[in-house]
């Protein structure tokens, strides 16, 4: 998995963000805010099962059950948004003091769980 920083624009303010490796069954999501950076992380554990770690039962699962057993969607821009107006909502202040936030992605209700 790479680890290209990128950039995204929401609400008026802009933010850079990256996807690191998490093990077998997540990733994390890095976002910080500020033209420098230097303020607090937003830091998300986002549930994904890797298809190449998991090939063989992806190729034995029947196909309409791998949505059940597998979470394979990856991060996009979209889902990064929402997290970034997930994370100011629970009280994420990008300009704040260096450090991080950490919290978990709830798929299922698209909602931040903090960890």
């Amino acid at each position: 998995m790479g680890r290209r920083l990128r950039r995204i624009h929401v609400d008026g303010a802009d933010y850079r963000w990256l996807v690191r490796s998490g093990g077998e069954s997540h990733v994390e999501l890095r976002v910080w805010g500020g033209a420098n950076g230097r303020g607090c992380r937003l830091d998300v554990r986002v549930a994904f099962d890797d298809p190449w770690l998991n090939f063989g039962l992806i190729i034995t699962a029947p196909p309409e059950r791998i949505a059940e057993v597998m979470e394979l969607e990856p991060i996009t821009p979209a889902v990064v948004e929402r997290v970034v107006r997930a994370g100011l909502a629970e009280g994420w202040r990008p300009d704040g003091a260096a450090g991080s936030m950490r919290f978990a992605l709830d798929s299922a209700r698209e909602q931040l769980v903090r960890s």
